[in-house]
């Protein structure tokens, strides 16, 4: 059975949880600890929407979380779910965390981690149907031209066509940060993250002349480093990874939006390989969940 897009989106939206998880739990002690939690709210979810979507009526509010195996399973449609002993060691975990102060070992957490694994590989697919490596946050993705975009990036990584799938995932980058730029202008077509006045006309060629060259390369040189200043700080301004970014703009094209608003780019000038084309294409994901989580529409003036 094919999954219609509202279940999709929130099994997106418990990988996202799961990620963020797994992130955290590779962070330094304490830090680390944090994690538990998270894996925790993950499967919760999960198992709630398991349960409702194999038609369980009974009020999920009043359901204790180690419940849920016997009620799945006991259901007319039922499955048995996994990892119904590993994850009451987690469960156990989380309560010496947050109603104790415990916190978790690194092998421990090392511990708790693939057993999340393990039970979202296990029973997504006996569930849902579907691999939980299928489970794609591109669903998470609101702008639909940066959306399809990513779709046809990771088809194309699918393909090997890594160079392909990179490009179109950066053009997915762009366009998403364009987008949510272009809806916050002003009437007179002023945008909030201009970061003051552009300096484009402060080229040396058009400032100077060809007589007084160490001043020209001098305005070039200034004029790159204000765009670059600006580049950093809308990063930042949308909480955006930036050691991430820097990462992802080394293994990427440069693409260039043309005034008929099509993207354009040369393309990689070397070869790419799978791990690069995935982190593309998660960067591109990670970013546009994170503009997308301080949105906001401009009404225009009476």
């Amino acid at each position: 059975m094919e999954l219609d897009d509202i279940i999709m989106k929130r099994l997106a939206f418990i990988k996202y949880l799961y990620q963020n998880a797994v992130e955290q739990s590779k962070k330094s002690a304490p830090m680390s600890s944090y994690s538990i939690l998270t894996f925790h709210d993950a499967i919760e979810l999960f198992l709630i929407f398991a349960y409702l979507y194999l038609d369980g009526n009974q009020d999920t509010r009043s359901i204790n979380f180690m419940q849920y195996w016997d009620l799945i399973s006991n259901l007319p449609n039922g499955v048995e779910i996994s990892q119904k002993g590993s994850i009451k060691r987690l469960k156990n975990a989380r309560v010496s965390l947050k109603h104790h102060g415990h916190l978790i070992s690194d092998l421990d957490i090392e511990a708790h981690r693939a057993t999340t694994t393990n039970f979202f590989e296990e029973n997504t697919e006996v569930i849902f149907g579907i691999p939980f490596s299928d489970v794609s946050l591109i669903n998470l993705i609101q702008y639909k031209e940066a959306k399809n975009n990513l779709i046809e990036a990771r088809n194309l990584l699918q393909e090997t066509n890594y160079e392909e799938s990179i490009l179109k995932a950066t053009i997915a980058f762009n366009q998403v940060l364009d987008d949510y730029e272009d809806r916050k202008r002003d009437q007179y077509g002023r945008s909030p993250l201009s970061l003051g006045p552009n300096f484009t006309f402060m080229s040396g060629s058009r400032l100077f002349g060809h007589e007084m060259r160490d001043l020209s390369r001098y305005a070039d040189t200034l004029n790159e480093s204000i765009e670059k200043m600006r580049e950093v700080l809308k990063i930042v301004m949308f909480n955006i990874d930036y050691r991430k970014y820097l990462k992802f703009n080394l293994i990427t094209p440069h693409v260039v939006k043309r005034p008929n608003g099509e993207y354009w780019s040369r393309g990689l000038e070397r070869s790419s390989n799978k791990e690069e084309a995935e982190f593309v294409i998660n960067f591109v994901i990670e970013s546009g969940i994170s503009i997308q989580e301080f949105d906001f529409e401009i009404s225009d003036p009476d």
